[in-house]
């Protein structure tokens, strides 16, 4: 017999298993913190107190909104609806908690990818809008050689830095403080993945930050490159792309084999480019989707 529980602090750490090592640390530390012990809720699915299926929601504040960040099932237990029954009860919570909107991303090209979609669809959700394209490109393609990287000098009254030596509290106030106008896709406090502070860099005039270029690990031999924004008055000098090539060369001197990057549909300019300079390394592409559900 299948239970179906939300879980509590007690509960949740036999579940651990089955959450990305980064999803499970921000949990863990949101529990931490009293301004966002409640920024997470869990359900599990048990059968004879064995785990055999979770989700993890995440509250987004201020806008009535979750995200679906986890849906899991052991696969032993597949095919036996308890995916089904953890949505639902995922769904009642949403409307416990006052929450009207529940989404989720996800890619395509994985073996879980058509299980996902079936299940969306039979639930009445969305039908899925291809958000980004990401291009995978190994490092030993040759992009390493790719004229566009060569090393360029950063005009003048602009430095570059690494993101990670500065404190967050620090980088917000900057970026406050020159009003930068960016979509919530490009922002650089993204916790979806664990920040790379090897090759994440920031670009500063004498005021205050005006663009970045960060990476996340998503494994020991993959750098996802996912948010890239310069301010409107510098676009013209080419940082993006002098970032981009930075960060590369970084990650090909370390040794790092994989890179992934993310280009989001509603930036035409950047899709061209990336289809000009990343396109002939890149392997294959994939989709990064997304849907809801209105509660």
């Amino acid at each position: 017999m299948i239970t179906i529980k939300r879980l509590t602090l007690q509960n949740r750490l036999k579940y651990k298993s089955f959450m990305f090592q980064w999803l499970y640390k921000l949990v863990e530390l949101s529990l931490n913190d009293s301004l966002e012990s409640n920024r997470f809720m869990l359900i599990g699915a048990e059968s004879d107190g064995v785990p055999v299926g979770l989700i993890v929601l995440e509250r987004r504040d201020g806008d009535g909104h979750a995200v679906l960040q986890c849906i899991f099932v052991s696969k032993q237990r597949r095919r036996q609806k308890i995916a089904t029954l953890l949505l639902r009860e995922a769904r009642s919570l949403c409307v416990e908690n006052q929450l009207s909107v529940l989404s989720l991303s996800y890619y395509s090209g994985k073996s879980s990818t058509d299980t996902i979609e079936a299940l969306l669809h039979k639930e009445d959700w969305t039908q899925p809008r291809c958000e980004s394209v990401i291009f995978h490109i190994h490092l030993g393609s040759g992009i390493d050689q790719a004229a566009w990287l060569r090393e360029r000098a950063i005009p003048h009254g602009l430095e570059l830095f690494l993101w990670a030596d500065r404190e967050e509290r620090q980088l917000r106030q900057s970026i406050e403080a020159g009003e930068l106008d960016f979509p919530s896709f490009l922002s650089p406090f993204k916790t979806f993945a664990p920040l790379e502070p090897s090759n994440s860099f920031g670009i500063q005039s004498t005021q205050e930050i005006q663009g970045w270029s960060l990476t996340y690990r998503l494994d020991e031999d993959t750098i996802l490159y996912d948010a890239l924004y310069i301010a409107p008055e510098y676009q013209q000098f080419g940082l993006a792309f002098q970032m981009l090539g930075r960060s590369i060369r970084v990650q090909t001197e370390a040794g790092i084999p994989h890179a992934m990057f993310t280009v989001n549909h509603s930036t035409p300019v950047m899709m061209k480019l990336a289809r000009q300079w990343l396109a002939p390394y890149s392997w294959k592409t994939s989709e990064k989707r997304s849907c809801y559900i209105r509660l």
